[in-house]
């Protein structure tokens, strides 16, 4: 899946998804789980009724700008709240209903292996932005490396905890897999990803009445790479619990093969700075949800935080 600049639209990309329209995968590929049972979704998701649309009021220049400079503050100072330490036999829940953290699902050597495999592809710059403005990207990362083979290996060490828990959440659909384009992504010394929300990805497969239908990510799942502490300093991820710069923040730091699952509508959050000479990676993929028979699904779409918009509109 290509993916060559976050906010711009890319015309390749746009035609293979077309394509894929007419190609949806077999119910039975390896990439899913067998089938699981749907959540009844909440009365209050079946009487919910779109309504117009209220854009926001555009920002002033001066607005975004002070903005900014609140997130530039808040990055600065420590977390309303700090997880590091987790318990090794269970989940724990950083953000109730929205994230949780899941010990040991890869060892040490298959971290090295994925950040060679990821380095090895290409990991690189965001080539879109406004130079000089440093509200903008400037970790590194994979495009469009998908890796079939490790969205298999990963949906089988899920926690049926962690399974149950997320089919709790919109839109209450049972998880199918993991989406196997995966981005791999390095921080150097001062390079962070700036406060954001997520963007869902989707495969379209098969149907067993109608033609096809779409599986489609819900929240990410994000893998530390390397050992926090020994092999890179800082760069824990932040949540911003209330999508503002001003009101409470988590900062979670995960042991090397640990992943954090978090739901990717709303849910504002920044990969912090790394500080000296080693570097941080992660690895990240959607959680599929099958498709609602009530409603078409709500999807995420990637957006940078209030003022950090890197691109002029």
């Amino acid at each position: 899946m290509e993916n060559k600049g976050e906010n711009n639209f890319d015309g390749n990309e746009y035609m293979r998804r077309l394509g894929d329209l007419e190609n949806p995968l077999p119910l039975d590929s390896p990439l899913f789980l067998p089938p699981r049972p749907d959540n009844n979704p909440p009365e209050t998701a079946l009487e919910k009724k779109k309504g117009p649309v209220k854009l926001p009021t555009p920002l002033s220049g001066e607005e975004k700008e002070k903005i900014r400079n609140e997130y530039l503050e808040n990055v600065k100072l420590p977390a309303t709240t700090i997880f590091d330490t987790f318990p090794e036999d269970c989940l724990t829940e950083v953000v109730p209903g929205k994230a949780w953290v899941v010990p040991g699902l890869l060892s040490e050597e298959e971290c090295e292996q994925i950040i060679q495999a990821g380095e090895e592809w290409g990991i690189t710059a965001d080539s879109k932005g406004e130079p000089g403005r440093g509200a903008m990207r400037t970790s590194k990362r994979t495009s469009s490396w998908v890796n079939d083979e490790m969205s298999m290996k990963m949906i089988k060490r899920l926690p049926e905890e962690l399974l149950t828990a997320v089919e709790a959440t919109a839109p209450y659909t049972s998880v199918r897999g993991i989406h196997p384009n995966w981005r791999v992504a390095r921080y150097q010394k001062g390079e962070t990803f700036p406060a954001h929300v997520d963007q869902s990805d989707s495969l379209v497969v098969e149907h067993p009445e109608k033609k096809k239908q779409r599986f489609t990510s819900s929240h990410t799942l994000l893998i530390y790479l390397r050992r926090r502490g020994e092999q890179f300093q800082g760069g824990a991820t932040r949540l911003f619990l209330d999508g503002t710069y001003n009101g409470a923040t988590s900062d979670v730091c995960l042991p090397q093969g640990w992943g954090l699952v978090f739901q990717q509508k709303g849910l504002l959050h920044a990969g912090l700075p790394v500080e000296g000479e080693g570097a941080k990676y992660i690895a990240q993929a959607g959680l599929l949800r099958a498709e609602p028979n009530y409603t078409a699904m709500e999807t995420a779409i990637f957006k940078y935080g209030p003022g950090l918009a890197p691109y002029r509109i």
